[in-house]
């Protein structure tokens, strides 16, 4: 139980990883799977729309906005956008797989993969 409390206070502490091209990258990518999951989730008692905006919405509003309230700082606030738009990534593409949108599912892997490009290429250090 002590490790599993520890693992919950790591997660709720808000980190931009400015130091890590890596470390963002895999931590975007781990919200867009939470997004994926929420709205998959979702879709089992909900419409596809209604699940993408409860996934998106709701995410944003359970986890980020506190987040944001810890810090006020512009870095934590272009991290919990950050997030949210990652987690909203996500949720999009879970909501064009069950429902068979190729253009939706198109428009959330270019989004995701446009934000990935702009905010590992924002971490990366010009070599020595």
């Amino acid at each position: 139980m002590k490790r599993l409390r520890l693992i919950l206070a790591e997660l709720n502490t808000p980190s931009a990883q400015r130091d890590s091209w890596f470390a963002w990258a895999a931590g975007q990518m781990a919200h867009a799977m939470i997004g994926a999951m929420i709205a998959g989730g979702l879709l089992f008692v909900l419409s596809p729309g209604w699940a993408f905006g409860v996934a998106a919405l709701g995410y944003a509003l359970a986890k980020e906005v506190p987040d944001f309230v810890q810090a006020r700082t512009w870095a934590n606030a272009r991290d919990c956008v950050q997030d949210s738009l990652f987690v909203t990534a996500g949720a999009a593409l879970s909501v064009a797989i069950a429902g068979g949108h190729e253009r939706l599912f198109s428009v959330a892997v270019l989004a995701a993969g446009i934000g990935l490009w702009l905010g590992v290429s924002a971490r990366l250090k010009p070599p020595i």
